[in-house]
């Protein structure tokens, strides 16, 4: 059964995406850049742009909305998500199935998660309660038919990271649903906003990779032995997990004090007290957000010598991780 599947890992993360209304931020901005604005715009190690024929969206990532365009190109596209805000954000991104409006997306989802949420949170009802009601609650299309493309990964304040992703023509979402410290979704804060990919195409290549990693169930296979500088790195998904949750991929710098088990614990956003409550225990640079079996996403990001991680937000508790060290 799905939804006991559900209660036997960490928890229901992809649930978050329904949490709450939706807000908009719109500085007027289109968010495209050409390659040589590109080449010499980014900040933050985790930056670069590796190809120069990307194309290239710029996203703001503040607390708490995106700053965004309203409309993109379909094909390849790189997103380069600056983190201006104080905690951590990332950039999920998803296709709503082709009869599914934001509209009735906001109705049929949002509102039914909102509800159980503010149940279980309260302490009205339990875990297993929660995902009882999640599975009578939640349409069976958010499961089985929307589409994962990926996105920056989580990422420090201050820093930029990187994702270059294929986009097919429809309705997308947008959102970050890591917890203030206070344990607020950022997506009911404002970090939740829909944007369309229109027919018309980047005309950008696929990039080329120097990295490649595989993510199945439950493992991170590929190279563990990166230098120091930049790299791009593939992400490429065999596979989808039981149930509805898609394989991420969140690169993490470690200080020598902080464990990998800390970080894999704060992921479980189903525990009310620490769970994806910002400031995370490790440093984040990014990664590619989940993606659904078949599909690839490319990171690009700029490693200095010192300890890392790799980590699968839903699937670090069963295995998914990989740990590297560069010299």
């Amino acid at each position: 059964m799905l939804f006991r599947r559900l209660l036997q890992i960490s928890g229901f993360a992809a649930l978050v995406t329904l949490h709450t209304a939706c807000q908009s931020a719109d500085n007027g901005d289109t968010g495209y850049v050409d390659a040589e604005e590109a080449a010499s715009a980014t900040t933050g190690e985790s930056a670069a742009v590796a190809a120069t024929d990307a194309y290239v969206v710029d996203v703001t990532a503040v607390d708490f909305a995106f700053q965004a365009p309203d409309e993109i190109p379909s094909g390849w596209t790189t997103f380069r998500m600056a983190n201006a805000g104080q905690q951590e954000h990332f950039l999920y991104l998803y296709r709503l199935p082709e009869d599914v409006t934001y509209e009735r997306f906001l109705e049929e989802a949002i509102g039914p998660f909102t509800e159980v949420w503010e149940a279980y949170a309260s302490g009205e009802i339990d875990q297993a309660e929660a995902g009882r009601r999640f599975g009578e609650q939640i349409p069976a299309w958010f499961f089985n038919d929307m589409v994962s493309v990926g996105g920056p990964a989580l990422t420090e304040p201050g820093e930029t990271s990187q994702a270059t992703v294929l986009l097919e023509p429809g309705t997308y979402v947008m959102e970050c649903y890591v917890k203030t410290p206070e344990g607020r979704w950022h997506t009911e804060l404002g970090m939740q906003r829909k944007f369309t990919v229109t027919d018309e195409e980047t005309g950008a290549p696929m990039p080329e990779a120097d990295v490649e990693l595989t993510l199945s169930n439950y493992a991170i296979e590929g190279s563990s032995q990166l230098t120091s500088g930049t790299h791009t790195v593939a992400v490429r998904v065999t596979e989808n997990p039981e149930g509805f949750m898609k394989h991420d991929l969140n690169l993490f710098r470690l200080d020598g004090e902080t464990t990998v088990d800390e970080i894999v614990a704060w992921m479980n956003w189903m525990d009310l007290e620490e769970g994806f409550r910002a400031p995370a225990p490790g440093y984040s640079l990014g990664g590619v957000e989940h993606l659904t079996a078949g599909r690839t996403g490319f990171t690009t990001v700029q490693l200095t010598p010192g300890d890392y991680a790799w980590i699968s937000e839903e699937y670090g508790i069963r295995g998914a991780v990989l740990e590297f060290t560069v010299e």
